[in-house]
């Protein structure tokens, strides 16, 4: 009876000891790190962030300033553009939230060094619309202009055409630097739906 009794508070004392750290890394995570304090602390837990990609700008809360979207255009054998907008795509089989996490770090990695992942994820792109047929990739930054609360009411929105300017990071053809088709295969199931 004793050993049962240790073992539950043993259990407890476990998962009390999971509850706080998670929560102590999840405040800390977000934090602006001015300190040292702060420092010291997102010293010690950013390997359990990076694990759990829990690693977020104190933004995470609240989104502020203009938005940027990433888009992309596949031109087929026969002229035609295709323009596909990843956060809009709908997939019954994957929930929301992990769609969304997914979408983050391709945004992430293909806006911050497009010149260096670029023929990567385009090489996974043209294998994901083979069926297209596509012969070039063009990877497209969508940066949302100013939108005032008027051009709300009159039933505009952040992305409409008029209200962003549109980047064209990269326009590469299918098949130039393509990884090999093992490796994309592991690629497309972590970057894309």
């Amino acid at each position: 009876m004793k050993s049962m009794q240790w073992r539950e508070r043993l259990t407890y004392l476990a998962m009390s000891l999971v509850v706080g750290w998670h929560s102590f890394a999840i405040i800390v995570a977000p934090t602006p790190g001015g300190s040292a304090m702060v420092q010291t602390f997102r010293f010690l837990v950013q390997p359990y962030l990076s694990l759990f990609r829990l690693d977020n700008q104190w933004n995470f809360f609240v989104p502020v300033g203009k938005h940027m979207q990433f888009r992309y255009v596949v031109q087929d054998a026969a002229g035609k553009r295709h323009v596909f907008i990843p956060v809009e795509e709908a997939s019954e089989s994957v929930p929301r939230y992990v769609m969304w996490r997914e979408f983050k770090y391709l945004y992430e990695g293909v806006m911050e060094a497009h010149e260096i992942r670029g023929a990567a994820i385009t090489a996974l792109l043209c294998q994901r619309h083979a069926s297209l047929n596509p012969v070039s990739i063009s990877l497209l930054q969508v940066q949302e202009l100013e939108f005032s609360p008027e051009d709300y009411r009159q039933g505009h929105r952040p992305l409409d055409p008029e209200f962003v300017t549109v980047n064209t990071l990269s326009n590469i053809k299918c098949g130039d630097g393509s990884p090999s088709p093992r490796r994309s295969r592991n690629l497309t199931r972590k970057l894309l739906p």
